[in-house]
């Protein structure tokens, strides 16, 4: 293997220009050697990656006689599956963005193509799962001096433009036009990590992530979608002692205002935090604590990557492997498939914004932030949006 890893990005729009600029700013560690993407011109980062070779499948890369070690993948969920099993079998290591794809019988399948290619390494990019603060902070609780846990909340408040559900073909949408599922919502795509990390925090190890026994779920839509914009869940986390833990999650992409997503963790010997900041706290047996940034933006990319490098050199062993984002998945396909989606009220649905127009459903922060505070469904607390 050469010192620097030899990386095939596939995928390099929207979220995927990011790991073309971090890509670039990790040359003395990675080696980009080519792009899979179509589509690759209408990239922000073309201009990185223009002189190299570019293809529109990961075995036409091949074929033409390129090699790489790794392949970064960005493409859109429902192609995860075909582009990690297409990787993995031309000896590939895979950092995969999330969530792991779109349906629970692809993720078997994603799995068992890992589970039969050992020495190759899948990482799915849950990008507060590769963070150092995050990863001190589970093996805390594992090490048991936070005590039992008592309770997991979460608010994400990500108002999206019209543009958001019009960029492609697969915004928002159920199935694509030959009945594939895709199962796009503000759930399972853009808030995917808050709902993945409760689940993760309470995971059994520190590659396990905790299924819960119990999912109860409000889901709500403004924009013209097939399936909602809005959810608030209430999940029954089983833990190894017989006991239960309660976690409430509540995102909107409709909101009235615009707020980094807030949680909090609350243990039997303290509490822990973030509040908006990027900075995850803690309070332990009355002494406060910082772990330190979370590394949700920029920095998030740098931390996949470098775990990435750490894998295919080392042979280390993923903090989020594919059965780790499993849970996750399960949950959002859960809610997708059998909770009934309600249409807000009309008059409540607000458009609003100069250029860049959007939905805002007025009240609904409110209603939110009660929800997350008394650990509620909205109906129980007699809301109805």
């Amino acid at each position: 293997m050469s010192e620097k890893i030899k990386t095939l990005l596939v995928g390099i729009g929207g979220y995927g220009a990011g790991y073309v600029m971090a890509a670039m700013g990790m040359d003395d560690e990675i080696e980009t050697v080519g792009t899979v993407d179509p589509f690759a011109e209408k990239s922000n980062a073309f201009g990185a990656v223009e002189e190299l070779p570019i293809f529109d499948t990961i075995d036409e890369f091949f074929k033409a006689g390129h090699t790489a070690e790794a392949a970064v993948i960005s493409s859109p969920i429902h192609l995860h599956r075909e582009h990690i099993c297409s990787a993995l079998s031309h000896g590939l290591h895979v950092l995969c963005e999330k969530p792991l794809c779109a349906s629970e019988d692809e993720a078997k399948e994603i799995i068992a193509c890992a589970k039969g290619r050992p020495d190759q390494k899948v990482l799915i990019g849950f990008q507060w799962s590769f963070s150092p603060a995050i990863l001190e902070a589970k093996r805390q609780i594992l090490s048991g001096v936070w005590g039992r846990p008592l309770l997991m909340r979460v608010i994400v408040r990500w108002p999206r433009t019209f543009g958001y559900y019009a960029r492609n073909e697969w915004a928002g949408k159920m199935a694509d036009k030959n009945g594939i599922f895709i199962g796009d919502s503000v759930l399972s795509n853009a808030t995917a990590h808050y709902l993945h990390n409760p689940l993760f925090m309470l995971g059994g190890g520190m590659a396990l992530s905790a299924m819960p026994s119990k999912v109860e779920a409000e889901c709500f839509r403004a924009y013209d979608i097939e399936t909602f914009d809005t959810a608030f869940l209430r999940l029954t986390i089983p833990d190894c002692d017989g006991g239960e833990t309660k976690a409430v999650i509540a995102v909107s992409h409709c909101s009235e205002g615009s707020a980094e997503p807030t949680l909090e963790y609350v243990f039997e010997n303290g509490s822990i935090s973030c509040s908006g900041d990027d900075i995850l706290r803690g309070e332990l047996n009355g002494k406060k604590l910082e772990f330190g940034v979370i590394g949700s933006n920029l920095e998030g990319y740098f931390n996949k990557l470098s775990w990435l490098c750490k894998c295919a050199r080392e042979g280390a062993d993923p903090p989020c492997a594919p059965e780790t984002a499993f849970p996750e998945l399960a949950v959002a396909n859960k809610v997708l498939r059998g909770a009934p989606v309600k249409q807000f009220d009309k008059k409540s649905v607000v458009e609003c914004g100069a250029n860049d127009k959007r939905l805002k459903v007025e009240g609904l922060d409110d209603a939110m932030l009660m929800c997350y505070e008394k650990m509620k469904l909205p109906s129980e607390l007699g809301i109805y949006l």
